[in-house]
């Protein structure tokens, strides 16, 4: 096994490569409006779209920062791909929720996913995969002791 290979370095490049994909896949299906992590938002807000979901719940999922979430919504909402509603029992929460133009955008967009992932694990065995997977896992289980570490020390330093 090679040492002088750099996990962090692998998973970027990989990223890199997967993020240029999609978007020349997307370019080429007219679906051009659409970012990567608009796209994530909407299926998460797709899939769960039962439950009532705010802001902090798409910062928690996808590790983000509040700033960084409140850009992102405002900007798909301007797009018109969800609206932000209040709630009743607390007009500081917007409960977030798909337009049908959300809805169409996701519908179609899993389409092109599920087509691009077949192509991309061609050739891959089903073993195969379930390491990459177990691995992928395991990463991010040692990466969040990490941050969780960071967070204890930080604290200690407070008091």
């Amino acid at each position: 096994m090679r040492q002088d290979i750099r996990v962090g370095f692998e998973v970027r490049t990989l990223d890199n490569m997967l993020m240029r994909n999609f978007a020349s896949s997307v370019r080429s299906n007219g679906l051009d409006e659409l970012t990567i992590m608009h796209g994530w938002i909407i299926g998460y807000l797709y899939e769960n779209r039962e439950m009532n979901i705010y802001q902090k719940d798409i910062e928690a999922y996808f590790s983000i920062g509040r700033s960084t979430v409140t850009n992102i919504l405002k900007l798909m909402e301007k797009k018109g791909y969800l609206v932000r509603e209040a709630v009743a029992h607390d007009a500081r929460l917007k409960q977030l929720k798909l337009t049908q133009t959300g809805i169409k955008l996701h519908e179609d967009t899993q389409l092109l996913i599920a087509g691009l992932d077949q192509r991309t694990i061609e050739g891959i065995s089903e073993e195969e995969l379930d390491t990459f997977y177990l691995v992928i896992r395991k990463l991010k289980e040692n990466l969040e002791v990490q941050r969780l570490e960071r967070m204890n020390m930080r604290e200690e330093q407070d008091d």
